[in-house]
């Protein structure tokens, strides 16, 4: 068992002590013995209130060892992942195959550098907990809408026990985390499903920014299922069912596709009218707290229907990029036939592999021929 770190903070520190346990149950015996102490992963939430007054923990119980914690395990129709993954890992390529709106909701999180720090769990325990005020910005959840899509559940580690529950589960009605005394979230499992997603966001500004307002669809080809999520309009992420179930009688399951293109503003007015408008922000927080409803709605509207255009293409639409595609090698050749015709060069002037033009890719020494 772990021994409780003593004070080491300087006069008029926030924090008064440090621990780096190697495994999870060092820091479930830590969390028994050193009740005052906070658990701290990325820290780029948490520290944030640290450094401005708002939080004086005892102590800080620091997960960044714990390899358990952090990875990407592919089981058998699901996908499982740590709770201390960054978010620079959740854009590997590895997961952006299977998890695409996922991968594409962690790259709108702040900077290349906050990523790399950032984690699947803070992102979403992060903030206040359940029954408490606010006392500070609620961080953007951006991940969260395609958890609850995708059907994802919470793997919660406690002193004595191990919990699993649903992630709308892991929030009370108002928002605020719902952990119990000692809880630890050590992964998040989410099923694999045959079909496409998507994750749209609106933001304060372009670029990774506080958001607006989020929304993930997925798709289960299988099921013959559309899922949507959105966020922003709550103190935590809306499941929107009633336009999925309308959805299911005017989609071409089999080709994967819609055969009336009217089909998809109806979805997305029915997206926009099932969602209800609290009287606080959502999980933007302060920040975006003026943005009126109605934006949010009209947002959200034209957002499903940009989402569900990549999820379900109109019918004849996959036929017409194969046509594109087949012009497009087409032009390669006759370009080709062209240029020795009039004796140009054949090759551009780059370095050559066995099987024609390198690859490369940038570094931070410039791009480099791989």
């Amino acid at each position: 068992m772990l021994t409780v770190p003593e004070r080491a903070g300087t006069a008029g520190s926030a924090v008064g002590a440090a621990a780096f346990p190697s495994t999870i149950d060092e820091v479930m015996d830590m969390t028994v013995s050193w009740p005052g102490a906070l658990l701290l992963a990325g820290g780029t939430a948490l520290m944030a209130q640290v450094d401005a007054g708002r939080l004086w923990p005892a102590g800080l119980i620091l997960l960044e060892r714990i390899e358990e914690l952090r990875g990407v395990w592919f089981g058998e129709g699901e996908i499982v992942l740590g709770a201390a993954t960054t978010c620079a890992d959740l854009t590997h390529a590895d997961v952006r195959a299977v998890l695409p709106a996922l991968a594409q909701a962690a790259r709108t999180i702040g900077s290349p550098s906050l990523r790399s720090r950032a984690t699947l769990g803070g992102n979403l325990i992060a903030g206040r907990r359940a029954g408490e005020e606010y006392v500070a910005p609620e961080p953007g959840r951006d991940l969260l809408p395609v958890l609850v899509a995708l059907g994802a559940t919470a793997v919660l580690r406690a002193p004595d026990d191990w919990r699993q529950i649903s992630i709308v589960e892991l929030y009370a009605r108002d928002g605020g985390v719902d952990l119990r005394p000692g809880e630890l979230l050590t992964a998040i499992r989410i099923p694999l499903a045959g079909g496409l997603q998507g994750f749209m966001k609106v933001a304060v500004r372009g670029g990774a920014a506080r958001s607006v307002l989020t929304l993930a669809l997925a798709v289960d080809l299988d099921a013959r299922s559309t899922t949507c999520a959105v966020g922003g309009m709550a103190p935590m992420a809306i499941r929107v069912d009633h336009p999925g179930q309308w959805l299911a009688e005017h989609v071409d399951w089999a080709a994967g596709a819609i055969p009336d293109p009217g089909t998809y503003p109806i979805f997305a007015r029915l997206v926009a009218e099932g969602l209800t408008a609290p009287s606080k922000a959502g999980p933007a927080g302060w920040s975006t707290a003026g943005v009126p409803d109605d934006y949010r709605r009209r947002a959200a509207e034209v957002c499903a229907r940009r989402a569900l255009v990549r999820a379900l293409p109109p019918a004849g639409w996959l036929e017409q990029v194969a046509r594109y595609q087949q012009r497009a090698e087409f032009l390669r050749h006759a370009a080709a036939v062209e240029r020795m015709e009039r004796g140009l060069p054949q090759q551009p002037p780059v370095p050559l592999t066995a099987n024609g033009f390198t690859s490369v890719f940038t570094s931070s020494q410039g791009t480099v021929p791989q």
